[in-house]
């Protein structure tokens, strides 16, 4: 009988060390499961929380390295494409265009156009007077196309570039603010649509940019993402979830230019919009329009929203904005 409870107590003992390993298993893989839903976001959230401009000016940091990796010449322009790598990593690809004939200091112009665009910006405009145009590329490092699932892995690509666009914007200007051939005192930064969202912040944050020009740009991008996602998320409130979600990942609450327009005051900012503009929600352009503060303009153009890198949108850049830099430094 003592060998019964013994063997009692043996099997007892085993089922109960058997039950606490199952509990200890289903507690890891619960552990697990959530780690794998709470993390990711977590890390994606990481970044954008706070107040960015510190970040910005610690992500610029100081310059590092200038590489020439082409130069060419036109018959007006000479061309060169530069590599600008910083202390902390960021790298920016940029197009330098100057006229052939320029004997002195002249204005900067520094462009940013739409993400397809780049810095080939600065090659496609026609007339650049005795000024300099330079245009900067996108700091994206992932796949050119991303569609469904693609996006959702590359996101944090997506999320970097986002917040390394305004550092990207004053790296360039470090370095070229030191150029022989700049004239200190007229640099003027330039947004054509996507781009005209990350000119208001670097306008703001930094006093050396004379002057801003915000083309086809607007206001609220969390709004902007729900307009645009209209025809693909039909059902109102998961869609107004979805951008909601968006814009916060990609930081669009710290981003947003609204919030930062005001504050390039009391240097000057023009802003130009179209009227038939359909690319985005008319409450956005409005909400941006708000924000300024004085000494602004604003001019409407007729016709639709166009694509940077189109005939349009290039006449639009000659005629209403580089035109006018060129003939108030012209002025006989």
């Amino acid at each position: 009988s003592s060998n019964t409870a013994v063997n009692g107590m043996s099997v007892s003992r085993r089922g109960s060390w058997q039950r606490e390993r199952s509990g200890v298993a289903r507690w890891i893989i619960a552990a697990l499961i959530l780690a794998l839903l709470v993390l990711p976001p977590l890390w994606l959230a990481w970044p954008v929380l706070g107040d960015p401009s510190k970040r910005f000016i610690e992500r610029s940091g100081e310059l590092d390295q200038v590489q020439v990796t082409r130069q060419w010449q036109s018959e007006d322009s000479r061309y060169r494409n530069l590599t600008l790598s910083a202390t902390t990593g960021l790298q920016v690809q940029v197009t330098v265009r100057r006229p052939l004939a320029m004997d002195e200091p002249g204005p900067l112009i520094i462009l940013l156009g739409g993400y397809g665009t780049g810095r080939r910006a600065a090659e496609l405009v026609t007339d650049i007077g005795a000024m300099t145009v330079a245009s900067i590329s996108y700091p994206y490092q992932g796949p050119e196309e991303l569609e469904g699932w693609q996006l959702l892995w590359h996101f944090d690509k997506v999320q970097q570039a986002i917040l390394d666009t305004t550092p990207a914007l004053l790296l360039t200007l470090e370095h070229l603010a030191r150029q022989d051939y700049v004239d200190s005192t007229q640099i003027e930064l330039i947004g054509v649509s996507f781009g005209a969202f990350f000119v208001s912040i670097a306008g703001a944050m930094e006093e050396r940019f004379s002057r801003v020009w915000l083309v086809q740009g607007a206001a609220d991008p969390r709004a902007i993402y729900e307009y645009q996602l209209r025809d693909r998320i039909p059902f109102d409130p998961a869609r107004a979830l979805f951008a909601r979600l968006l814009g916060f990942f990609t930081a669009t609450e710290s981003l947003k230019p609204e919030r930062w327009v005001g504050k390039i005051s009391p240097r000057p900012v023009v802003v130009i919009n179209s009227r038939g503009d359909t690319a985005y929600p008319q409450t956005s352009v409005a909400i941006l329009h708000a924000a300024l503060r004085e000494p602004y303009e604003l001019e409407w153009l007729p016709g639709e929203h166009v694509t940077p890198g189109s005939e349009e949108v290039l006449k639009q850049l000659n005629e209403r904005v580089l035109g006018r830099i060129i003939a108030e430094n012209n002025p006989e």
